[in-house]
């Protein structure tokens, strides 16, 4: 399970993260234009998608390998990629203005500095499908990590069998 939320979570790097609209308003509503620019996680100045990226790639190994060699521990190590990944999502919440500044700065001319404030104050920017992805799969990977550690730390470690001693 683990292994496929990381998957997932791959997936959601590419998809957009952030959406940037801007509604010029004309003097009737069927009038209004409606500009969009969306980012994924690698694009502009709000992608942590690398990080993310590194999370997912590290989760389906660990995931994989607690899977194969039936090791529960190794299995709920995926949690610290989940919580990386998680870390890494709360980044781009905090870099959304960042975004409207890169829609501006991507003019081909530059902006006067009136003109620019009174976009900024029209522009809105927002998450997308694939950071809400990201999240419910890095979400997803801690609980299943947390709870594979769980399960297995309450099941006995397999010791070796030491021979009886001599003379028994």
């Amino acid at each position: 399970m683990i292994a496929g939320a990381a998957v997932l979570l791959l997936v959601s790097t590419i998809l957009p993260w952030v959406r940037v609209s801007l509604q010029e308003k004309g003097l009737s509503s069927s009038a209004a234009q409606t500009i969009e620019r969306s980012y994924n996680g690698f694009e502009g100045s709000v992608g942590w998608g690398y990080l993310t990226l590194l999370c997912a790639l590290a989760a389906g190994g660990l995931g994989v390998l607690g899977a194969v060699l039936r090791n529960g521990r190794l299995a709920g190590a995926a949690t610290i990629p989940g919580l990386l990944g998680i870390v890494s999502l709360g980044l781009v919440v905090t870099r959304l203005n960042a975004a409207k500044s890169a829609v501006l700065d991507g003019q081909p001319r530059a902006l006067p500095p009136v003109v620019r404030a009174i976009l900024e104050k029209d522009l809105h920017a927002s998450l997308d499908v694939g950071w809400f992805l990201a999240l419910l799969m890095t979400l997803v990977i801690t609980g299943v990590g947390v709870a594979a550690f769980v399960t297995a730390h309450g099941r006995p470690v397999d010791v070796p069998r030491q021979p009886p001693p001599p003379g028994r």
